[in-house]
């Protein structure tokens, strides 16, 4: 198999799921606000979860990355992110929206540096800079996609 697909498409793809679940919430607001009465306030705090569990673990992310490499870490992060996403569709109050936002944050908080971890080992120096821009693009494609459903 193809090396580009067996390093590249698999980071690519968690950093395009990364930036979905980051922005997911302000697609489903609407739905949010009406069907568990969830206010703007509410909204600004899974966001907040969410966002505070992702930077909260960037320095010992950098440890486990050094320690045990990007295909462990991102892989067991990723099942944290499937468990808050699991909880997040049964959750029934704000209290578990937030806990599984605080767990989808934590679970995708290695999509990026696990990805530029892993090709700084698996390709020539003279890849990285295109690499590393090409793991990016799609986020930033979605993320336009999402502004564009949300007018």
């Amino acid at each position: 198999m193809n090396l580009w697909l067996r390093v590249f498409a698999p980071f690519a793809a968690g950093y395009y799921l990364s930036y979905l679940l980051r922005n997911v919430n302000a697609i489903i607001a609407p739905e949010l606000t009406r069907e568990l009465g969830v206010s703007a306030a509410d909204l600004g705090l899974l966001t907040a979860a969410y966002l505070l569990a992702f930077g909260a673990f960037q320095l010992p992310l950098g440890i486990l990355l050094d320690r045990y490499g990007p295909r462990r870490v991102e892989a067991s992060l990723l099942l944290i992110a499937a468990a808050g996403c699991a909880l997040f569709a049964f959750g029934a109050d704000l209290g578990q929206l937030a806990l599984a936002r605080g767990l989808i944050g934590l679970g995708v908080s290695a999509c990026l540096m696990a990805s530029f971890k892993a090709f700084s080992a698996w390709f020539p120096i003279e890849r990285q800079a295109s690499l590393n821009s090409a793991v990016m693009a799609p986020g930033f494609r979605s993320s336009a996609r999402l502004r564009s459903t949300r007018r």
